[in-house]
Protein backbone atom coordinates (compact mmCIF):
# COMPACT_ATOMS: atom_id res chain seq x y z
CA UNK A 1 0.00 0.00 0.00
CA UNK A 2 1.34 3.42 -0.98
CA UNK A 3 2.22 5.63 1.98
CA UNK A 4 2.27 9.36 1.41
CA UNK A 5 5.56 11.04 2.31
CA UNK A 6 5.19 12.93 5.58
CA UNK A 7 6.18 16.59 5.46
CA UNK A 8 6.58 18.31 8.84
CA UNK A 9 6.16 22.05 9.28
CA UNK A 10 6.53 24.29 12.32
CA UNK A 11 3.48 26.43 13.12
CA UNK A 12 4.38 29.82 14.62
CA UNK A 13 6.10 32.02 12.09
CA UNK A 14 5.20 29.59 9.30
CA UNK A 15 1.44 29.08 9.41
CA UNK A 16 0.48 31.62 12.09
CA UNK A 17 1.54 35.22 12.75
CA UNK A 18 2.67 34.72 16.34
CA UNK A 19 4.92 37.80 16.48
CA UNK A 20 2.25 40.37 15.61
CA UNK A 21 -0.33 38.64 17.81
CA UNK A 22 2.00 38.54 20.85
CA UNK A 23 2.73 42.24 20.34
CA UNK A 24 -1.00 43.03 20.28
CA UNK A 25 -1.48 41.05 23.49
CA UNK A 26 1.39 42.96 25.12
CA UNK A 27 -0.18 46.31 24.22
CA UNK A 28 -3.55 45.26 25.60
CA UNK A 29 -2.11 43.85 28.82
CA UNK A 30 0.30 46.72 29.47
CA UNK A 31 -2.10 49.42 28.30
CA UNK A 32 0.42 51.21 26.09
CA UNK A 33 2.14 51.05 22.75
CA UNK A 34 4.77 48.29 22.57
CA UNK A 35 6.88 49.03 19.48
CA UNK A 36 9.47 46.65 18.06
CA UNK A 37 12.88 48.11 18.89
CA UNK A 38 15.12 45.41 17.41
CA UNK A 39 15.16 42.23 15.35
CA UNK A 40 16.20 40.12 18.36
CA UNK A 41 14.59 36.70 18.54
CA UNK A 42 14.00 37.21 22.25
CA UNK A 43 10.56 38.80 22.65
CA UNK A 44 11.69 40.64 25.75
CA UNK A 45 14.54 42.28 23.84
CA UNK A 46 12.54 42.79 20.66
CA UNK A 47 9.91 44.83 22.49
CA UNK A 48 12.13 46.29 25.23
CA UNK A 49 10.14 44.88 28.16
CA UNK A 50 11.34 44.48 31.72
CA UNK A 51 11.06 41.05 33.31
CA UNK A 52 7.86 41.89 35.18
CA UNK A 53 6.14 43.12 32.00
CA UNK A 54 7.41 40.15 30.00
CA UNK A 55 6.08 37.62 32.50
CA UNK A 56 2.79 39.50 32.77
CA UNK A 57 2.23 39.32 29.02
CA UNK A 58 3.09 35.62 28.88
CA UNK A 59 0.65 34.83 31.70
CA UNK A 60 -2.13 36.53 29.78
CA UNK A 61 -1.10 34.91 26.51
CA UNK A 62 -0.97 31.39 27.93
CA UNK A 63 -4.29 31.93 29.68
CA UNK A 64 -6.41 32.82 26.66
CA UNK A 65 -4.55 33.67 23.45
CA UNK A 66 -3.23 30.56 21.71
CA UNK A 67 -6.56 29.81 20.06
CA UNK A 68 -6.80 33.38 18.69
CA UNK A 69 -3.60 33.24 16.63
CA UNK A 70 -4.22 34.57 13.11
CA UNK A 71 -3.27 32.36 10.18
CA UNK A 72 -1.06 33.86 7.48
CA UNK A 73 -2.76 34.32 4.08
CA UNK A 74 -0.18 31.97 2.55
CA UNK A 75 -0.91 29.07 4.96
CA UNK A 76 -3.61 27.42 2.85
CA UNK A 77 -1.55 27.83 -0.33
CA UNK A 78 1.49 26.24 1.34
CA UNK A 79 -0.47 23.22 2.53
CA UNK A 80 -2.22 22.83 -0.81
CA UNK A 81 1.09 22.98 -2.69
CA UNK A 82 2.61 20.28 -0.47
CA UNK A 83 -0.46 18.06 -0.77
CA UNK A 84 -0.43 18.49 -4.55
CA UNK A 85 3.01 16.86 -4.44
CA UNK A 86 1.40 13.83 -2.84
CA UNK A 87 2.61 14.74 0.64
CA UNK A 88 0.91 14.38 4.00
CA UNK A 89 1.41 17.60 5.98
CA UNK A 90 2.07 17.44 9.73
CA UNK A 91 2.33 20.39 12.12
CA UNK A 92 5.11 19.90 14.68
CA UNK A 93 5.11 22.72 17.21
CA UNK A 94 7.02 23.46 20.41
CA UNK A 95 3.86 24.62 22.17
CA UNK A 96 2.99 22.90 25.45
CA UNK A 97 0.57 19.97 24.92
CA UNK A 98 -1.95 21.64 27.23
CA UNK A 99 -2.57 24.07 24.36
CA UNK A 100 -3.32 21.25 21.88
CA UNK A 101 -6.99 22.15 21.41
CA UNK A 102 -6.16 25.84 21.06
CA UNK A 103 -3.51 24.94 18.50
CA UNK A 104 -6.05 22.95 16.51
CA UNK A 105 -8.51 25.86 16.71
CA UNK A 106 -5.95 28.42 15.55
CA UNK A 107 -5.13 26.34 12.47
CA UNK A 108 -8.79 26.54 11.47
CA UNK A 109 -9.02 23.00 10.12
CA UNK A 110 -6.14 23.45 7.67
CA UNK A 111 -4.44 20.37 9.15
CA UNK A 112 -6.24 17.36 10.58
CA UNK A 113 -6.14 17.28 14.38
CA UNK A 114 -4.33 13.93 14.50
CA UNK A 115 -1.51 15.48 12.46
CA UNK A 116 -0.84 18.30 14.93
CA UNK A 117 1.92 17.37 17.38
CA UNK A 118 2.71 19.62 20.36
CA UNK A 119 6.22 18.86 21.61
CA UNK A 120 6.18 21.23 24.59
CA UNK A 121 8.66 20.92 27.44
CA UNK A 122 10.60 17.68 27.61
CA UNK A 123 10.78 17.60 31.41
CA UNK A 124 14.36 16.29 31.24
CA UNK A 125 17.38 18.57 31.39
CA UNK A 126 19.37 16.26 29.10
CA UNK A 127 16.84 16.54 26.28
CA UNK A 128 16.62 19.94 24.59
CA UNK A 129 13.37 21.08 22.95
CA UNK A 130 15.23 20.89 19.63
CA UNK A 131 16.15 17.24 20.20
CA UNK A 132 12.55 16.51 21.25
CA UNK A 133 11.30 17.98 17.99
CA UNK A 134 13.84 15.96 16.04
CA UNK A 135 12.64 12.83 17.85
CA UNK A 136 9.11 13.49 16.60
CA UNK A 137 10.40 13.88 13.05
CA UNK A 138 12.23 10.57 13.39
CA UNK A 139 9.17 8.76 14.73
CA UNK A 140 7.04 10.14 11.89
CA UNK A 141 9.63 9.25 9.29
CA UNK A 142 9.27 12.77 7.92
CA UNK A 143 11.02 13.29 4.59
CA UNK A 144 11.16 17.09 4.91
CA UNK A 145 10.91 19.70 7.65
CA UNK A 146 10.44 23.50 7.66
CA UNK A 147 11.05 25.74 10.70
CA UNK A 148 12.06 29.35 11.36
CA UNK A 149 14.41 28.54 14.25
CA UNK A 150 17.94 27.45 13.26
CA UNK A 151 18.39 25.18 16.30
CA UNK A 152 15.33 23.14 15.31
CA UNK A 153 16.54 22.82 11.73
CA UNK A 154 20.09 21.95 12.78
CA UNK A 155 18.76 19.18 15.04
CA UNK A 156 16.77 17.81 12.09
CA UNK A 157 19.81 17.42 9.81
CA UNK A 158 20.34 13.72 9.27
CA UNK A 159 16.97 12.92 10.82
CA UNK A 160 14.94 14.03 7.82
CA UNK A 161 16.04 14.12 4.20
CA UNK A 162 15.40 17.84 3.75
CA UNK A 163 15.87 20.27 6.66
CA UNK A 164 14.85 23.82 5.68
CA UNK A 165 15.14 27.11 7.56
CA UNK A 166 12.81 30.01 6.80
CA UNK A 167 15.11 32.93 7.58
CA UNK A 168 13.14 35.77 9.15
CA UNK A 169 16.22 37.81 9.98
CA UNK A 170 16.06 37.28 13.73
CA UNK A 171 19.22 38.19 15.63
CA UNK A 172 20.77 36.30 18.51
CA UNK A 173 20.25 32.82 17.09
CA UNK A 174 22.78 30.19 16.15
CA UNK A 175 23.81 29.88 12.52
CA UNK A 176 22.34 27.16 10.29
CA UNK A 177 24.75 24.26 9.93
CA UNK A 178 26.02 22.53 6.81
CA UNK A 179 23.17 20.38 5.56
CA UNK A 180 20.45 22.96 6.23
CA UNK A 181 18.80 24.73 3.30
CA UNK A 182 17.93 28.39 3.91
CA UNK A 183 15.05 30.22 2.21
CA UNK A 184 13.46 33.63 2.71
CA UNK A 185 10.15 32.92 0.96
CA UNK A 186 7.95 30.23 2.50
CA UNK A 187 6.58 29.23 -0.90
CA UNK A 188 10.06 28.12 -1.95
CA UNK A 189 9.60 25.14 0.37
CA UNK A 190 7.23 23.18 -1.92
CA UNK A 191 9.70 23.71 -4.79
CA UNK A 192 12.51 22.20 -2.69
CA UNK A 193 10.29 19.31 -1.59
CA UNK A 194 9.28 18.61 -5.19
CA UNK A 195 12.93 18.45 -6.28
CA UNK A 196 13.84 16.25 -3.32
CA UNK A 197 10.99 13.81 -3.91
CA UNK A 198 11.77 13.54 -7.62
CA UNK A 199 15.43 12.81 -6.85
CA UNK A 200 14.46 10.25 -4.19
CA UNK A 201 12.07 8.47 -6.52
CA UNK A 202 14.66 8.33 -9.29
CA UNK A 203 17.17 6.88 -6.84
CA UNK A 204 14.70 4.20 -5.77
CA UNK A 205 13.86 3.22 -9.35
Amino acid sequence: MYEKPKIAVDVDGIFTDFDAHWQQCAERVLGRSVPRVSEAHSLRERYALNLLEYNQVWRAYNADEWHRLPVYPHAADLIRALEDLGGEVWAVTSVDPRHQIAREHSLSGLIQRERIVCVGETGHECVTPYAAKAAVLRSLGAVAFLDDHPANVNAAIGVTGLAVLLDRGYQGLEAPEYGATVIDDVMDFPVLVDTFLRRTRRGAA
